[in-house]
């Protein structure tokens, strides 16, 4: 009995500058790097910073590539209060996203799938925000519990979209995802399932993982990751995340889109080698040749491989020794390598699945892009002798003979020695070409929905930009219109468009964009079967194929669901950078009032021009005995001075409390006691718990005749 291939429908992805298929393929085709310095709004990383050397409390490499706010999160799309998001890692809410968007992109409505055998398998490695929500236990709560749990990024997945099939969370290191992604395609051809969401993700909320791994030696003192190239020190770190949807091929519908076929796959450990750290050619020669042999291919008909990339020298020759040993001698045609780490960043536990992505996307449109940052070859490596040669350039897919498909491999290793190899076939012709000589369609109906008007508005000026960016002959408009009306999810809010031509789409989504409460657009000319169609679907969210007949096509990729998002993040966990002690000379009193009003706005969750504290107490502002025992702990992290939390009641107001810590810093500098200081009470505040100091504050509201704000 023949082996079942796995296909590849669909991919939803946050990478570093990319956030769809379409925008990751044109970054990766101009060979462009994300790994970008710091941000200094985002991380605290750059106090630590070492140029040369990493002393305890220092990290070699500043550079790295980041995603933009994933602070931020769409309560609307989690159907979950803020207070639980706010405690949901966001590695969770990312990969939510991503399984939304790869669910879209594989034209599967979300209600489809709801009760259905389908798998989630996510490969996760480690929580910065768990590490840092523990370190202040009076801020833990039940949804800590369910916000930081590893298995929770796969299981609120499978809650959210009511997939009953395996839901589990995989942490072998770096190679977590694709490992993921292998038991994914057994739960597959066990019959397990029917569909399979697979993937991984990874942040850098603190700085302790770069910590870490600066004093283990593996950052790129260069700042960039230079897999393949002589001057290979180490790499630079990177975030993302990025889910697939697999199907069996017998289960492929004839409008579905392929990316790419999945022949098979293997993982394994290297075992007791050097030390646990070192990578093992043998391991990777064995992984390499179970996962063709499992697939029944001869791993010399590989093209391309996709590289793990250590960003070493001896990690990267040990990698490219086990390809080419695995791959044997004689070959005609080098196979190709290359490592899109280069361009993002070593992404941790996501970086299988963003290799993975890349070669699907190399094997939907023939293409090879170029591997940046490959100057000199390393020197370690015999390319000629091993058949191997680096792809530095954007080409077509080599072409090894009449019909032979396209075939690459992608390759995952862990620190820890866990290794990971898939085999991937380009989808045939049949697949790639259903639909697509269907003659075009006079009349075209466009539908898009949302799950708020906000949204709707930013998909209209989304779907409005992609019909205008992209031609016919990549993506036609009955496809197009085809895809969002059959492939989509149709939510509360809604939006027909009817025009005759592309043009005239755009002419009408634009009008909409300028009158968003009209959600009915229709060119003249019209029929009124495709009138009626519209008016029904803005009416009652769905339209039966036969009052559209004609109206076929095949899955395309549109533009993904626009979240609107917003900060929901625990603002105390916020790093920040330590100007105050910093920069002592640049420091005023009028700067530390303005730091203050920053720090009250942060505890009450609001922007600090809404706190207007000229006159107004604490109490007055809505601050009650938990908002100052927050307040306490921001200003004593950053000012470096410990403070009893009834300091804040001695000086309710912001203008005394301001010249008072400024006193108290002033003699700090001078290491002179605090001017005024009364011992007998400092002592005395000293020595309270603080529960006790909380019911001082308590009491002392009860004698002024206050109520606490809040609760």
């Amino acid at each position: 009995m023949p082996r079942e291939t796995i296909a590849v429908v669909g991919m939803g992805l946050r990478l570093p500058r990319a956030d769809c298929p379409r925008a990751l393929w044109k970054f990766l085709c101009e060979g462009l790097d994300a790994t970008g310095d710091i941000p200094m709004a985002r991380r605290n990383m750059e106090l630590l910073h070492e140029a040369v050397t990493s002393p305890p409390g220092g990290v070699h490499s500043q550079r790295a590539g980041w995603l933009e706010d994933v602070e931020w999160a769409d309560p609307h799309a989690f159907r979950l209060s803020k207070r639980e998001l706010r405690q949901m890692d966001p590695q969770h809410r990312v990969l939510f996203e991503c399984a939304w968007h790869a669910l879209e992109d594989a034209g599967i409505p979300l209600d489809a799938l709801r009760g259905s055998r389908t798998g989630v398998f996510v490969g996760l490695h480690s929580s910065d925000f768990q590490r840092m929500l523990t370190r202040e236990r009076a801020s833990l709560d039940g949804y800590s519990l369910l916000g930081t749990t590893p298995s929770f990024a796969a299981n609120r997945i499978s809650h959210a979209f009511d997939l009953r099939g395996p839901s589990t969370c995989t942490s072998v290191g770096c190679a977590s995802s694709l490992t993921a992604l292998h038991e994914a395609c057994r739960s597959l051809l066990l019959g397990e399932v029917e569909c399979a969401l697979a993937g991984g993700v990874e942040l850098m909320l603190s700085e302790d993982g770069s910590l870490m791994l600066s004093h283990a030696g593996v950052l790129s003192a260069r700042g960039a990751c230079r897999t393949l190239d002589a001057k290979a020190d180490g790499y630079v770190r990177g975030e993302g995340a990025g889910m697939v949807v697999l199907k069996p091929l017998s289960r492929v519908e004839p409008t579905d889109r392929v990316y790419a076929l999945i022949r098979g796959s293997a993982v394994n450990h290297n075992g007791r080698n050097e030390w646990i750290m070192a990578p093992s050619v043998e391991a990777q020669t064995e992984v390499i040749r179970q996962a063709c042999s499992g697939a029944g291919v001869e791993a010399a008909s590989l093209d391309y491989v996709e590289l793990h990339g250590s960003a070493f020298l001896k990690g990267d020759a040990a990698e490219a020794l086990a390809i080419g040993t695995a791959l044997g001698e004689g070959r005609s045609v080098p196979c190709r390598l290359g490592a899109v780490s280069n361009n993002l960043g070593y992404l941790g536990a996501a970086a299988g699945i963003a290799q993975f992505i890349k070669v699907c996307l190399s094997l939907h449109h023939r293409a090879l892009p170029p591997t940046i940052h490959v100057e000199d070859p390393n020197p370690h490596i015999a390319f000629d002798a091993l058949g191997l040669r680096i792809q530095s350039e954007l080409e077509p897919w080599p072409v090894r003979g009449t019909g032979v498909l396209p075939r690459a491999g992608v390759i995952s290793t862990s620190l820890g020695g866990a290794n990971a190899f898939v085999v991937l076939d380009a989808a045939p012709a049949p697949l790639r070409l259903a639909k697509s000589a269907l003659p075009a369609q006079a009349n075209h109906l466009l539908v898009l929905s949302a799950l708020t008007p906000a949204s709707l508005r930013q998909q209209a000026l989304r779907m409005s930009g992609f019909l205008a960016e992209t031609p016919e002959t990549t993506a036609r408009l009955d496809d197009v219109c085809f895809s969002a009306m059959f492939k989509r999810q149709h939510h509360r809010h809604r939006l027909a468009v009817a025009a005759g031509s592309r043009e005239g789409m755009g002419r009408m989504l634009k009008a909409f964009i300028d009158s968003p409460d009209q959600p009915l657009w229709v060119e003249e000319g019209q029929p009124i079967s495709v009138v009626e169609a519209a008016r029904t679907y803005v009416a009652e969210g769905w339209v039966s194929r036969e009052s559209v007949s004609g109206f076929e096509g095949r899955c395309v990729s549109l533009p993904v669901y626009p979240f609107q998002r917003q900060r929901l993040w625990p603002e105390w966990l916020t790093p920040r950078v330590e100007r105050f002690q910093e920069e002592p000379t640049d420091l005023s009193e009028a700067r530390l009032l303005d730091f203050l009003q920053g720090e009250v706005a942060a505890v009450l969750g609001v922007e600090p021009a809404e706190v207007e504290t000229r006159g107004r107490t604490l109490f007055e502002l809505g601050m009650n005995s938990v908002g100052l025992v927050m307040l306490k702990e921001r200003i004593t992290q950053v000012l470096g001075l410990e403070l009893p939390t009834t300091f804040f009641f001695e000086h309710p107001r912001l203008e005394p409390l301001a010249a008072r810590l400024w006193g108290l810093l002033d003699a700090r500098a001078k290491g002179a006691p605090a001017p005024g200081a009364d011992a007998a009470l400092v002592e005395k505040i000293a020595g309270l718990s603080e529960a006790q100091a909380r019911e001082l504050i308590a009491r002392k509201f009860a004698e002024l005749g206050l109520e606490e704000v809040g609760g």
